[in-house]
């Protein structure tokens, strides 16, 4: 991320333009909890009408996802809580220490447009694990059917473009993006931080999708702390399999090849908000910095040998419906962007799979 707190040419940039959003260097402005817009419902609206426009403007014979329509896959996967735990991080799924949930894990392009989502540009990436037999009553359901279901979902860059939600709409409506961040002639009004931002997410792909880190970006609570999350490689390395920028679906390809010959690993981690440095809820553009607030291994994810690549399979997994809303209250979504994202995901689902005539699948256990 380059940001306010990074040295070089881009911070000078961002100095010598005082008064850019996000970038005060007096923490104390920064709210620590949630601040509610009076114009959210309005917002919410808007995003709406622009996610389903933007299903819309992507379809062809399918519709797909308003954001992150290419699936590489759905996988199988087991969320184990770690033994250790700590007793002040035991809230909602991690109240058992050792407790293990089965899940389903669905990899993908950021891309909303599907036919264009080759795996050799650069985009973001996406993790979305589905904890499944969840005991207690979640926020809300995963689907028609009822299913109780937790879900984490994530990116893979720590921190989101867009300082807030107003500015999010702006930039999906926007004919040229490159004149939504430097709007205007008055360089006070240009957007160059989350220029930097964006540019930063857009990254090159890993070999496959079992070697990137994930991170929730926005904000959530863990019983009485308010956290973000992530997904990171329980070692580091890279694919043995090349990329192939002949191949449009080469990390699929890959990530197949992988868990033929072995499992896939992950440690998920928490992150705890210290109120008295720079972590604010209602915006996710600046990153948490980790040397205030290191992650904490809370739970491992295993994901064994398996094979996914059926036809069968990967229609299940593109009428899986994923949100952040699917949590329960111990987990529960927070910040402006989680509370537009609420109304915008169920529509989003909705809408899909009214013009695709499917339905979210009533049995989702494995």
């Amino acid at each position: 991320m380059i940001g306010c707190n990074k040295p070089g040419f881009y911070f000078l940039v961002v100095f010598l333009m005082s008064g850019l959003p996000g970038c005060s260097g007096d923490d104390s402005e920064v709210p620590v909890n949630e601040t509610f817009r009076g114009d959210e419902h309005a917002q919410a609206e808007r995003a709406v009408k622009n996610f389903e426009r933007i299903v819309e403007k992507n379809h062809a014979a399918y519709f797909g996802r308003g954001a992150h329509a290419k699936g590489h896959s759905c996988v199988k996967a087991w969320f184990n809580v770690l033994p250790g735990i700590d007793d002040e991080l035991r809230y909602g799924v991690f109240s058992t220490a050792g407790k293990r949930y089965k899940a389903w894990i669905r990899f993908s392009n950021a891309n909303s447009n599907y036919a264009d989502s080759r795996d050799i540009n650069k985009d973001a990436h996406g993790m979305a694990v589905k904890l499944l037999g969840i005991e207690d009553k979640p926020l809300a359901v995963a689907g028609d059917a009822g299913n109780s279901t937790q879900d984490f979902l994530m990116a893979d860059n720590p921190n989101f473009f867009s300082a807030n939600i107003e500015d999010y709409n702006e930039f999906l409506e926007a004919d040229n993006y490159l004149q939504f961040f430097f709007d205007g002639l008055n360089p006070v009004n240009w957007r160059i931080r989350e220029l930097f931002i964006a540019l930063e997410t857009l990254k090159k792909p890993p070999g496959s999708p079992l070697w990137s880190s994930y991170f929730s970006n926005t904000a959530y609570k863990l019983g009485p702390h308010n956290i973000k999350f992530s997904a990171q490689p329980c070692q580091p390395g890279a694919s043995k399999y090349p990329v192939d920028e002949t191949d449009p679906d080469f990390m699929r390809h890959n990530l197949a090849r992988e868990l033929a010959e072995e499992e896939g690993c992950f440690d998920f981690k928490i992150q705890l908000q210290d109120p008295a440095s720079n972590m604010p809820i209602e915006d996710p553009s600046i990153e948490w910095s980790e040397s205030d607030s290191p992650y904490i291994p809370v739970a491992r994810i295993r994901i064994p040998e398996q094979e996914f690549s059926s036809e069968e399979q990967m229609q299940f997994c593109e009428n899986l419906s994923f949100s952040p809303w699917h949590a329960l209250e111990a987990h529960k979504p927070i910040g402006q962007f989680n509370r537009i994202r609420k109304a915008v995901y169920k529509a989003s689902s909705e809408y899909r799979h009214k013009h695709n005539n499917t339905r979210v699948p009533s049995d989702i256990s494995w």
